[in-house]
């Protein structure tokens, strides 16, 4: 999974529509997001967590839990992230969008996902999320809301882009850094481990790596059966196979 580019439109810092291209060039792999005090940065690392996560994101860092506190809760600290010059021209809503590539639905050939969320200081009274998948809504969202789970597209994001509970390993500033490396729980250790393992792709190449061993076992048992054995099996296999009309 990667990020292929995030929109901000009236957020904050970022009056009117703002498009960041992050798909990485030929033979690099790597994008840096470099920017002096105060042009944006902790701004665009809030914008993120915000489109994934809205009235949760308290649960991903200490910092915006303790800024919502201060506001005097969710909807008085997300309505004031209106570009206060859009606001004096007499806009009122505001959005982020963050567009995803190399996500796997089973079941469901994507080139990517793209998620959008809105807010609308005038009529809202509560963020407006929408899941495009390859540019267009897809009735796996539907599906979920259909099992009785009203918030199908919060569910999404966290069973097929990144569960909340591990984004805190994701999302971080630079001070961050210290604090993870210096992690001592055993459990804290294991969804770190957990973390990486499944946003990096990992996981896929374990698997591969498990069904090798099986047919390695599997290989060993039929070297050490006897001769005899190993015939019948083959025959009672074609026996089973059926024959072409």
């Amino acid at each position: 999974m990667f990020i292929k580019t995030v929109e901000l439109e009236n957020f904050r810092i970022y009056k009117d529509y703002n498009k960041i291209e992050l798909t990485p060039g030929e033979n690099k792999n790597i994008i840096v997001v470099s920017g002096k005090n105060g042009y944006g940065k902790t701004t665009f690392l809030m914008a993120l967590v915000w489109c994934l996560y809205g009235k949760q994101m308290e649960k991903v860092d200490e910092l915006y839990r303790k800024e919502i506190v201060d506001k005097g809760g969710y909807p008085k600290y997300i309505a004031n992230s209106l570009n206060r010059l859009a606001k004096v021209e007499g806009q009122t809503r505001f959005s982020v969008a963050v567009t995803f590539g190399g996500i796997k639905i089973p079941e469901i050939t994507c080139k990517e996902v793209k998620v959008i969320r809105s807010y609308d200081v005038k009529t809202s009274t509560s963020d407006k999320v929408e899941i495009l998948i390859d540019g267009s809504p897809n009735d796996i969202v539907f599906d979920l809301r259909s099992e009785g789970r009203q918030d199908g597209e919060e569910i999404f994001i966290r069973d097929f882009i990144l569960p909340i509970e591990i984004a805190k390993f994701f999302f971080f500033d630079a001070e961050k850094i210290v604090s993870l490396a210096e992690i001592t729980s055993l459990e804290q250790r294991k969804m770190l481990s957990q973390a990486y393992t499944e946003v990096l792709g990992i996981k896929k190449y374990e698997d591969l790596k498990d069904r090798l061993e099986v047919m390695q076992d599997e290989y060993r048992k039929n070297q050490q059966m006897p001769k005899h054995k190993l015939i019948s099996i083959k025959l009672k296999r074609t026996l089973l196979i059926p024959r072409s009309q």
